[in-house]
């Protein structure tokens, strides 16, 4: 498998994830990004090329994670780490900085699991972006205009999210440069309609350190997407494994689909930065519950050896 880098430099303010207006994530998660290209493969006719790629295992995706110029963020690996430096040990700020560190440089993950994480690299995060607040004002279906604020995040110069693919072969990955072509003019995230989460994507080569780690041959293994196995794995792959879950819902993004708009089903997936010692697949799930058309959901692996 070949692996190239969509890197995404934000044009705009964005808002992700967070179920209110007011707060906004820094990222997105691979089933958000899988459903957004899926839209733009309904529209150029290429849905089937798409799903049965993903489906198959042809084509794969990262979470976004962050980027700073040339430095490259993964998540922080939920393993247990000893720090060796007594001093380290006991300080109590350094304490709570490593508990709120959610993303590491991917060239520092060996000195991570060693113990010995650069220090300079534990605010990091304070360089990628700022949050914003913007007044928007609601009119359907309202005697009165309403204003309303939505959070906003707004990526520095020179930093952005960069999503981690891999391709079975050439026919694949020009199906997947057409389809972020295509998503960048449509934005990602909320409040896309006014104009919010467009963004120039660049393809890149997979950096040397990013490679390295993509190829290693380890006894654990780093989660980079939002996943969920076969009922028939899970006890072979909670063996040895740490990991926490996360619950994906949302609203369906169809005016096909029903009358009115509607909710999917809540599912509980693991989330990247978990960590296993027997990797899986994953699998796209197929949902109808009452509308004209099934929707798909993305819950395919992608991991990294640590």
């Amino acid at each position: 498998m070949e692996y190239k880098l969509y890197c995404l430099e934000f044009l705009t303010g964005v808002h992700f994830g967070s179920k209110n207006l007011d707060s906004t994530e820094i990222t997105f998660h691979a089933d958000t990004l899988f459903a957004a290209l899926f839209q733009e493969a309904l529209k150029m006719e290429k849905q089937k090329e798409f799903l049965n790629a993903v489906s198959e295992g042809r084509i794969v995706l990262s979470d976004a994670f962050p980027y700073i110029g040339k430095n490259y963020y993964i998540p922080k690996p939920m393993i247990s780490v000893r720090v060796d430096d007594d001093e380290k040990q006991g300080n109590s700020r350094q304490k709570k900085m490593f508990k709120n560190l959610k993303y590491i440089p991917v060239n520092t993950v060996e000195a991570f699991i060693n113990g010995t994480f650069p220090e300079e690299h534990m605010e990091d995060m304070q360089y990628l972006g700022t949050n914003g607040m913007k007044v928007s004002v609601g009119i359907r279906g309202m005697e009165e205009p309403q204003p309303y604020r939505v959070s906003t995040y707004h990526f520095t110069d020179g930093s952005g999210l960069y999503i981690i693919a891999g391709m079975e072969s050439e026919k694949d990955q020009e199906c997947l440069d057409e389809l972020f072509e295509s998503l960048q003019y449509t934005g990602l995230g909320g409040k896309k309609s006014s104009g919010m989460g467009r963004f120039k994507c660049r393809v890149c080569d997979i950096p040397r350190e990013i490679k390295e780690q993509l190829t290693k041959k380890a006894s654990m293994h780093l989660l980079l997407s939002t996943a969920l196995p076969e009922d028939e794995e899970l006890e072979d792959i909670l063996k040895g494994a740490t990991y926490s879950l996360l619950k994906r819902s949302g609203f369906i993004d169809s005016q096909t689909y029903a009358a009115q708009q509607m909710r999917k089903s809540d599912i509980y997936v693991f989330s990247a930065g978990s960590c296993f010692v027997n990797t899986f697949k994953g699998k796209v799930i197929e949902e109808r519950n009452g509308g004209t058309h099934p929707i798909f959901r993305y819950a395919k692996a992608f991991f990294m050896g640590v």
